[in-house]
């Protein structure tokens, strides 16, 4: 098998991604339109908020928006009636603001503060005494985020005992359109990605009693940051249920169980399972929830544009063909680069926990929607970080057929697929913002 050693390369994977990764976003904040890369008026506004004390109304969620819906277009899809030049140069009145720093509760985590426009906030921040136009301000907050997306990153893939190969890849495309933003996505990509690859650890590991003070502590860390993601990402603690330490002296426990205790204790599962469909039923409704999920994404005479391009994870500015390709070579470098071997319960625990993302969020959307016959608010983003509970299925096919690439091979189609898709990005983006005036980032 392949243990990747990166020292055999002259370029290290963690030093080849923090590289690319700057070189790309600083080249992505400038030639990406402000306020264009999806929701960006909505994160400009609570960025800038975090550091102030009067919060004038320019730097306004309303206003932002309403500003943020001409960069991308409106309703017409063209952008030439706006003055780019403007947005950039021409500085805003800010009402003599000061600097107080508040922990403003957006409602998209669960805990009660928001740290997760705390980087950007900071780059808005420094922007803000520099040049206080919205397009400065922007950029402020795009440079802030690129940073801290590309340091943590560095670390996590240099820490990390997976493939490194395969987490460029994973960690660079599906997050192109978001690394030179003042997103919270960024925060959240980070925590996400620090509790996912611990849980690939701790599939390694038989017992608790196995496990140091030091990865309990890491590991206790990892779930309290998922609370201050977007709240989305707690549901990526079901897969603790594929976890051997977890399930296996429950196993254990069960078998040996004297054969009444057995039928007693199936019954009142059962009888639970009937009861939570019981309680589902009465809330939300279990067949038309069914009919409207079938509708929203099985159906694609019935499924809207986010539904189709669901499953995009190369940005959806680029043709079909290339996210084709990538997943590919993605599957590809999974299964040659490591090798490891996971319990089936492992396996389809890890699987399903992207399907319990998907059908909680989609419940979520439900409730406020369930009216309507087809809805089309949820979007691949919510989905893709999710695509790395998919890597003990791919690594477990890896070891059986015993499939090894050499390291070499390795690292040239995690740089070439990379590379390729990052020049494509910009050029895109660039000419569809500044040449056609579209929306650069989407597909209108």
């Amino acid at each position: 098998m392949n243990t990747t050693d990166n020292k055999k390369l002259k370029l290290p994977a963690e030093k080849f991604f923090i590289i690319v990764v700057l070189i790309f976003g600083v080249f992505s904040t400038f030639l990406t339109t402000p306020l264009s890369t999806g929701d960006e008026g909505y994160h400009l506004s609570y960025a800038y908020n975090q550091f102030s004390s009067t919060h004038p109304e320019v730097m306004s969620k309303p206003h932002l928006r309403m500003m943020e819906g001409e960069a991308i277009g409106g309703a017409t899809g063209s952008t030439a009636g706006i003055s780019i030049k403007d947005t950039i140069l021409k500085k805003v009145d800010l009402e003599n603001d000061g600097v107080r720093f508040n922990l403003i509760n957006n409602g998209n985590s669960f805990a009660p503060v928001n740290l997760m426009h705390l980087p950007a906030s900071l780059g808005v921040l420094i922007a803000r005494f520099i040049y206080p136009s919205i397009g400065v301000m922007d950029y402020g907050g795009r440079l802030a985020n690129l940073l801290f997306f590309a340091l943590c990153f560095y670390f996590i893939i240099k820490k990390s005992k997976q493939g490194k190969w395969l987490l460029v890849m994973l960690f660079t495309v599906p997050y192109l359109m978001k690394v030179a933003s003042p997103s919270y996505d960024i925060f959240s990509f980070i925590v996400f990605a620090m509790f996912a690859l611990n849980f690939l650890e701790l599939t390694q590991v038989k017992s608790f009693k196995e496990l140091s003070r030091k990865q309990k502590l890491y590991s206790l860390v990892t779930i309290l940051l998922l609370f201050l993601a977007k709240k989305n990402y707690v549901f990526s603690m079901f897969a603790f249920i594929g976890l051997p330490m977890f399930y296996r002296p429950l196993v254990t426990y069960v078998q040996k169980m004297k054969k009444g205790i057995k039928i007693a204790l199936s019954l009142v599962l059962t009888l639970l399972i009937i009861a939570a469909l019981a309680v589902f039923n009465e809330q939300l409704g279990l067949v038309n929830f069914t009919k409207v999920f079938f509708h929203n994404y099985l159906n694609f005479a019935t499924m809207g544009p986010n539904a189709r391009r669901m499953w995009m994870i190369t940005p959806m500015n680029l043709p079909d063909f290339f996210n084709i390709i990538w997943v590919l070579l993605l599957c590809w470098v999974a299964m040659g680069e490591l090798p490891q071997v996971y319990s089936k319960w492992t396996v389809w625990s890890s699987g399903m926990t992207y399907l319990i993302n998907w059908v909680g969020i989609f419940a979520a959307i439900y409730v406020g929607n369930r009216a309507l016959p087809v809805f089309d608010e949820l979007s691949g983003r919510y989905l893709q970080p999710f695509i790395i509970f998919f890597l003990p299925a791919l690594q477990n096919l890896g070891a059986k057929h015993n499939i090894q690439l050499s390291e070499k091979t390795i690292a040239t189609i995690a740089k070439v697929s990379t590379i390729t898709i990052m020049v494509l990005y910009l050029l895109i983006v660039f000419y569809r913002g500044f040449v056609l005036r579209i929306k650069p980032t989407g597909v209108v």
